[in-house]
């Protein structure tokens, strides 16, 4: 499908169903506009399976439709999140494979590990001394990558003059003990998380021991031998698009004053244990 049908069934898919939540999120400044997968699924199927199989470009034309509304207050660029994938998306993590490469999928499991949250680069530009071109790179791997030659035929030394930094987290995310059959051993996956879904409000809900849902990209991470070079085996991992909590704290619970109100009614009856 062509981005800029991509962009133009976005946009009117916003407009439908999204557009009170879009000006939601830029009153509130959380930075992403969450969708549920079956509200698109309603509007288009086929873009509904353009997500699941083609989630980094399908996702890039998405946030440009949500820029295209222009909204005066907004701060670009907000992120498209999704969540509630259908039931064929689900994976448990023992059972993701080669062939989930780039597909956008949804995995239980408990947080047994979880990083201090750090800076790191997406976007790096280069001037070139010549002409003075500005080159852009896309940082996606773990080493710093620069431009080897400007079209003006210069090869090498250009000039870093900016960077674009994100925070991000990586999560070690082990399978639920209940999902284990006799003696299997729990697998785990690396997840890695940034930009909104790391605001100091939500940290609570990536402490280890706590069990998230979350929705992602399966992507390839490449393994390093110990002589420097690099290994032909490569391991997997997942870049979150969505995290959401299944089992929260009781501090993270919320209660309104209708509750607390019957709450407190009931801690004053006598029989309150054989209600419980």
């Amino acid at each position: 499908m062509p981005s800029d049908e991509v962009i133009t069934k976005f946009r009117k898919f916003i407009e439908t169903f999204y557009y009170n939540n879009l000006l939601n999120t830029v009153k509130k400044n959380t930075g992403a506009l969450v969708v549920e997968f079956n509200d698109i699924a309603k509007f288009d199927l086929e873009l509904a399976d353009q997500l699941i199989n083609n989630f980094d470009d399908i996702s890039t034309d998405a946030e440009e439709a949500i820029k295209q509304f222009d909204i005066p207050e907004a701060q670009y660029p907000i992120k498209f999140r999704v969540i509630k994938l259908p039931k064929s998306a689900f994976l448990p993590i023992r059972n993701i494979r080669a062939r989930n490469l780039g597909k956008l999928i949804e995995t239980d499991g408990l947080v047994r590990q979880a990083s201090d949250v750090r800076p790191k680069v997406t976007v790096t530009e280069y001037e070139c001394p010549n002409c003075g071109a500005v080159l852009r790179v896309d940082q996606t791997g773990s080493k710093m990558r620069e431009p080897t030659r400007c079209s003006c035929g210069r090869k090498g030394k250009f000039k870093l003059s900016s960077k674009r930094l994100v925070d991000v987290q990586r999560l070690v995310v082990e399978e639920p003990p209940e999902t284990l059959i006799g003696g299997e051993q729990a697998k785990r996956m690396q997840v890695f998380v940034e930009s909104d879904l790391l605001e100091p409000a939500l940290e609570k809900r990536r402490y280890p021991g706590n069990k998230i849902n979350v929705v992602g990209i399966v992507k390839e991470v490449p393994i390093l031998l110990k002589t420097g070079g690099q290994s032909t085996t490569y391991d997997l991992m997942k870049e979150a698009n969505s995290l959401e909590t299944i089992e929260e704290e009781f501090e993270e619970i919320e209660i309104s004053e209708q509750d607390e109100k019957a709450i407190k009614e009931l801690a004053e009856k006598t029989n309150i244990y054989e209600k419980l």
